[in-house]
């Protein structure tokens, strides 16, 4: 039994024949039929007095088709109260620090615009914070730039986000081009702290390289620590799209952070990913996920006018 044949049970009776609620339903009359006769067996006993091809109602088929009519009746309000909004939607997010920095707010003013009655809940952490959120099911969907091994959470990555030196406007390493680990070494540096997937990357990369910067402050929080860059304390090396709105008073300066090792290049760029439990999503989740697609793909293109048509990125800061 499912709503569908109580709704053609209700159309029997109305209409008195099964003919006519065939025609009426655009279902062949034979199987509409079958519905009917399946359905009794379910009850146990007749629903319908036949009289040649016209049919009434038992005593039992009235009770029935009357409280059918109820059912239809507070499925129909349900789908109303969804089709008209009377319900909000709402949606439960994770991010990592990095991309709350960069990606982020790109994404959530594209998805305000296009969804602006969609209420958006976000809770942020290290990317490892966040798989614990979504495998726990606090949050739905997550936002990470780290990929753990995960026995059951899938993950979609939007793009690969390229690591940048991060200095004062007045620092040498301004004029460069780009900077190499080695331009690093010996000099003060601000970072995130150990926990992070970033850090640990840079670590692994400076050691491979031979490198020893001195660490001027362990920070969670990439704004804060463009902050202590531009107050003079040290260095730091940032994904590009957590600078992207960080540069407007050009105090800062970043260059692209070069290694010499193709391999290392490559697997040093942050992959910028989704997270989540890989089961059926709410729609708004499904919308959440359209639209970092469709910020992520003006990220690999380069498209940074359309992300300054978002009001939170302006293209003379790129």
């Amino acid at each position: 039994m499912n709503f569908e044949v109580l709704r053609r049970l209700v159309k029997i009776a109305d209409l008195g024949t099964v003919s006519r609620a065939a025609e009426s339903l655009l279902v062949a009359q034979p199987a509409l039929s079958r519905q009917i006769h399946q359905l009794e067996r379910e009850f146990g006993q007749p629903l319908f007095i036949r009289n040649g091809r016209y049919l009434t109602l038992t005593a039992f088929g009235q009770k029935v088709v009357a409280q059918a009519r109820l059912v239809l009746q507070d499925l129909d309000a349900l789908r109303q109260m969804t089709t008209s909004h009377e319900v909000p939607r709402r949606i439960e997010l994770g991010a990592s620090l990095t991309s709350v920095s960069g990606f982020l707010p790109q994404a959530v003013a594209c998805f305000r615009k296009t969804f602006p009655d969609v209420e958006l809940v976000i809770q942020t952490g290290l990317s490892s914070d966040v798989y614990h959120l979504v495998s726990a099911g606090a949050v739905e969907v997550g936002v990470v730039s780290t990929l753990y091994p995960h026995p059951y959470l899938h993950c979609e990555t939007l793009f690969r986000d390229q690591l940048w030196v991060v200095c004062r406007s007045d620092h040498p390493l301004a004029e460069r081009p780009a900077a190499t680990p080695e331009d690093l070494h010996r000099r003060p540096f601000v970072t995130m702290t150990k926990r992070s997937g970033l850090r640990q990357d840079l670590t692994a990369i400076f050691s491979l390289y031979d490198v020893r910067v001195e660490i001027a402050m362990e920070i969670d929080n990439v704004g804060v620590i463009q902050r202590m860059v531009q107050a003079g304390l040290g260095l730091t090396v940032l994904p590009r799209s957590a600078l992207i709105h960080h540069l407007y008073d050009h105090t800062l300066k970043a260059v692209p952070f070069v290694l010499s090792d193709a391999k290392a290049q490559e697997s040093l760029a942050r992959p910028i990913s989704l997270v989540h439990l890989g089961r059926t999503l709410s729609p708004a989740a499904e919308d959440w996920i359209r639209i970092c697609r469709q910020v992520a793909r003006w990220y690999e293109t380069q498209d940074y006018a359309q992300l300054a048509a978002l009001g939170v990125v302006e293209t003379t800061s790129l």
